[in-house]
């Protein structure tokens, strides 16, 4: 499969290719026709170079250096991503050296042979000569770059295994392409400046320094803003494009001005001949830089205007690693205009392997924020200290002015442990708006953070919601547990919220309008008491957007009341609160939303519902604590209806993977209902619903799920979303507001206050129900910031984003739901990630192995104890018969029980020296797998890293012998046998 894979992706490659040379063909076809002098002079230069084993070796020398800088250093591994940033880095710096050795011998070795008068006095105009040069020193490259393409792409898809991303290592080297381009018409004019090749070469070298360097200005000049227009018109700003797969117009229209500049020198230069011995040959000197000068102007000129209006602007990236969602876009574009943003990133130079993917896709969408806002004419300013060291200015600039700070995190690399410190962080400011995120957790949406962000500081106003005060105590506070009272923190969840909107606690002590909040986070709101219960119902008659989770079953929450149990009273059994609390009737909820929630009335009649099941269990690891109450809410699991199990009819579910459920509910719309009801989640085909009573039976492992059903029910509903309108009446809110008047207040009295004058009205109501609280335990958070938790689990749940966009879609905030279905999708290493998984399997296996062996070894240690003790033992308790009939003396049954004792402790030191021994040589053991099985993918990647070097220099050596071979047999066919001796 891998193979094919390999295959498919090289046979596309080759397409894409194959497409270019069909343009480049088609431009030298016309160039033949029209300008066949200069087809000529291409056609010469051509052939010469490559039939001279010179070529080869340069050509050898080209590959090799390509392989060593994109496979050779250890980043390559570490980042485990398949890009060509590595080789993106040295590039320059390799075409510093090739370009040179291309383009020294364009004129100066004409001059040195004498064939440039010959040249001169061809039918033909100075561009005639000057762009058949220049043709013929780009299709050498040409050449070049295509071979160094193949061979790298061939060993990036062999550690893809077939899965490497074809569009953005073409784009990077059609930016090689660009760049080569540019740099030989500039080493084309160091060629024509002199006729010696030595000389050429380095004036070729040195004419595209700057060009190569100008990026690194930064670090040494005092002024930033000169700095800054310095670096920019280097090649480094345009290529980034082309290097994260984007192809843009600025970046386009810099090759080719910089380029056409390049090749006017030229002109100028061969055209001298013309004016230089006139009268008038220093005035037409100064013409001419004039002229290159006001070519260089108008080149800047554009440049920044087409980077600041990018007419086109297209990622080939085939994971799209490089594009923002359209909800991101949008909301550039809806940025005042008058209310600047600035963000600052700081981004360590050094990160783990699990930061690469996170850090890759930071700097990506944060050069497409400046790009965006650049076209679209916002003021979002974008400031980026990526590459930055622990120690330096940059690190503290962040840690002082915005509180970002290196974050340590434990690590293996090399072999071995490390504690590794991180700087992965950004401060966003809009007026005096402020928000910092100190770190990116790579399991977090990178765009979603970013976006979050500027929309908070740029908004300047967030929408409030609230957390209902319940059971859950979602914004912490003191529960009942058992007899005692326990303290909870907040819930991660409201931190997570608390980034996006204003959320405050409501007691529902009074009525709430829909005015007073964007929607109502309510966690199990069957443990309000019933006055906060009707309340909470008005609010949604009312058109209030209500979020309901309520779980038969909280598990991980225990302090939570189910649905179906009555509620403790404050102070407990013994605490003077005694009995039970009164709770609201749950299933006025349910009539109000018309929900069927199966299920049947228990002792102190409360209504129990049924709980779902499910066998299906993706995750071994969990094989444990699963036993199908665990639903795994997966498109792949069997039965999965693609569409309905994960509902794509609403935005919340629409484009997500797996929701983990443990211990739900199931709810279900009414027949014949008046309200549109979505189904958000559902179980697959071997699926069905137990009775509450079950539960403990089966989570326990008393019994099992095949056991105590016997009937099958597919695809069972546990959230979905509830819209319509609903029938209320005026002065509702008034009434309840009413029936927390004083208890002792006479009843007449009352009844006056309550008569008002009532109308029928009708509100519209949105509301989320799911049928489980589990769902969004903190738990999940961890997961979602650290998805390696298990290393061989790899969770993909995405409860958080379920949870979130539950709020999101309540509160008219879609573009956040939008943006988090944006995921892109980068190509890792998976051949290396497969020996490492194989090597990690087998650690797991051999360290299981020396557990069992270490446990056994204990465990006959100690019965090996218990049997030198079993005499002791027996003698003592024969004394204390014999002492209890007066038989044996006191002082007697003491001694021995002293020397019972003492041979006991000697014993439990003998058994600690040897658990403490066998222990340390379990450690051993382990230790020495783990580094054998480190040292296997070491060894795996020193084999990559050889073969993708010195093979792809095979060829040209070959090729190049082959050449020398036969133009040393053509040198001898007319010479006499007399004369080779």
């Amino acid at each position: 499969m891998a193979t094919s894979n390999v295959t498919t992706a090289l046979l596309t490659l080759l397409v894409y290719d194959l497409v270019f040379l069909l343009i480049l063909f088609t431009i030298v076809a016309l160039l033949s026709g029209t300008k066949k002098a200069a087809y000529a002079v291409m056609k010469r230069n051509f052939v010469g170079y490559f039939s001279n084993p010179t070529g080869y070796v340069f050509l050898c020398i080209f590959v090799f250096l390509t392989s060593v800088a994109a496979f050779w250093p250890y980043e390559f591994f570490t980042q485990n991503l398949a890009t060509l940033n590595q080789l993106n880095y040295w590039f320059p710096l390799i075409m510093l050296v090739f370009i040179p050795a291309i383009t020294m011998s364009i004129w100066a070795e004409e001059k040195r042979q004498g064939t440039d008068e010959l040249l001169l006095t061809l039918p033909a105009d100075d561009f005639d000569i000057v762009i058949g040069k220049y043709m013929a020193a780009s299709a050498i490259f040409t050449a070049s770059l295509l071979f160094s393409q193949i061979s790298t792409f061939l060993t990036l898809a062999i550690l893809t295994e077939g899965q490497v991303d074809i569009g953005l290592i073409f784009t990077s080297y059609l930016g090689y392409y660009f760049v080569g381009l540019t740099m030989i018409a500039i080493g084309m004019v160091a060629s024509f400046l002199t006729g010696n090749l030595t000389v050429g070469f380095v004036l070729g070298a040195l004419f595209n320094a700057p060009l190569a360097f100008a990026s690194i200005i930064k670090g040494v000049s005092p002024s930033q803003r000169l700095a800054t227009l310095i670096g920019e018109s280097g090649i480094a700003r345009p290529f980034d494009d082309f290097g994260r797969g984007v192809i843009s117009t600025s970046s386009v229209v810099y090759f080719v001005l910089v380029a056409a500049i390049g090749l006017y020198m030229c002109m100028v230069l061969i055209g001298r001949r013309h004016w230089t011995g006139g009268k008038d040959g220093n005035t037409m000197a100064w013409h001419y830089i004039a002229r290159v000068l006001a070519l260089v102007l108008i080149a800047g000129g554009a440049t920044v205007f087409f980077r600041n209006k990018d007419i086109f602007r297209q990622d080939m990236t085939e994971g799209k690693v490089s594009s923002l969602s359209p909800a991101t876009k949008k909301l550039i574009r809806e940025l005042d205009s008058d209310r600047k943003v600035v963000i600052d990133a700081f981004i360590s130079k050094d990160v783990p392997e699990v930061y690469a993917k996170t850090r890759y896709e930071l700097v990506n969408l944060l050069k497409e924020f400046r790009s965006e806002a650049a076209s679209r004419g916002r003021e979002l300013e974008v400031n980026l200290y990526d590459n930055i060291e622990l120690f330096s200015d940059e690190a503290a600039l962040a840690e002082e002015r915005f509180g970002i700070e290196p974050v340590t995190r434990m690590v293996r690399e090399k072999g071995s442990t490390q504690t590794k410190q991180l700087i992965l962080g950004a401060a966003f400011k809009s007026g005096l708006q402020n928000v910092t995120v100190p770190i990116f957790e790579y399991g977090i949406p990178v765009e979603y953070e970013l976006v979050r962000s500027i929309d908070t500081v740029a908004s300047g106003a967030k929408k409030r919601i609230g957390i209902v005060a319940t059971d859950a105590r979602l914004m912490g506070g003191a529960v009942m547990s058992g007899m005692s009272m326990q303290q909870v923190n907040r819930h991660p969840l409201i931190d997570e919220l608390s980034k996006q909107y204003e959320v405050e606690a409501v007691d529902l002590n009074g009525p709430v309008s829909k005015d007073m909040y964007a929607a109502l986070l309510a966690v199990q709101p069957s443990s309000l008491a019933p006055p906060q219960f009707e309340r909470l119902l008005e609010a949604v008659r009312s058109g209030v957007p209500v979020a309901v989770f309520e779980d038969p079953a909280p598990v991980g929450m225990r302090y939570i009341t189910p649905t179906g149990a009555p509620k403790q009273a404050p102070g407990g059994m013994f605490g003077g609160g005694g009995g039970a609390s009164p709770k609201g009737d749950i299933r006025q909820l349910w009539d109000l939303l018309e929900l069927d929630v199966p299920g049947k009335l228990n002792a102190q009649n409360m209504y129990t519902p049924d709980l779902a099941w499910q066998l299906y269990n993706p995750y071994p690891a969990l094989a444990d604590s699963a036993n199908g109450m665990w639903l795994f809410i997966d498109n792949d699991a069997p039965g999965a209806v693609e569409g309905e199990t994960l509902s794509s009819e609403s935005p919340i579910t629409s484009g997500m993977n797996e929701v983990l459920a443990i211990v739900a509910g199931v709810v279900e719309p009414r027949p014949e209902s008046k309200f549109k009801h979505t189904t958000l989640l559902r179980t697959g085909s071997q699926s069905g619903m137990i009775p509450f009573d079950k539960m403990s039976e089966i989570m326990s492992g008393q019994t099992t799920i095949e056991r105590e059903v016997d009937s099958i029910r597919p695809q069972v509903p546990i959230a979905i979303t509830i819209e319509g309108e609903a029938e209320g009446k005026a002065k509702a809110s008034d009434d309840v507001a009413k029936a927390d008047d004083d208890s002792n207040e006479d009843s007449s009295d009352d009844s006056e206050e309550t008569v008002v004058e009532e109308s029928p009205t009708t509100s519209p109501v949105r509301v989320v129900y799911v049928a489980d609280t589990d769902l969004m335990l903190p738990e999940f958070l961890m997961i979602r910031a650290d998805p390696d938790t298990i290393a061989e689990a790899k969770f993909q749940f995405q409860n958080v984003t379920f949870v979130l966009n539950c709020i999101d879609w309540l509160t008219g905030e879609d573009e956040f739901v939008e943006i988090r279905k944006h995921e892109p999708t980068f190509a890792s290493l998976r051949m290396i990630d497969s020996v490492r998984d194989v090597a990690q399997q087998e650690v797991r296996k051999r360290s299981k192995e020396f557990q069992d062996q270490y446990d056994k070894a204990i465990r006959d240690a100690q019965e090996s104890v218990d049997i030198r003790m079993k005499d002791l033992k027996e003698d003592i308790a024969k004394l204390q018969e014999k002492n209890s009939d007066g038989q044996v003396s006191r002082v007697e049954l003491q001694a021995k029980l002293q020397r019972f004792q003492t041979q006991q402790e000697l014993e439990q030191r003998k058994l600690d020296v040897q658990q403490t021994k066998l222990k340390r040589d379990q450690e051993l053991k382990v230790r020495d797998i783990q580094r054998t099985a480190d040292d296997q993918v070491t060894k795996i990647q020193n084999q990559v890293k050889a073969a993708a070097v010195a093979l792809p220099c095979i060829p040209p050596l070959v090729v190049g012998v082959i050449v020398f071979a036969a133009r040393r047999l053509r040198e001898r066919e007319n010479i006499s046998k007399s004369r080779l001796k």
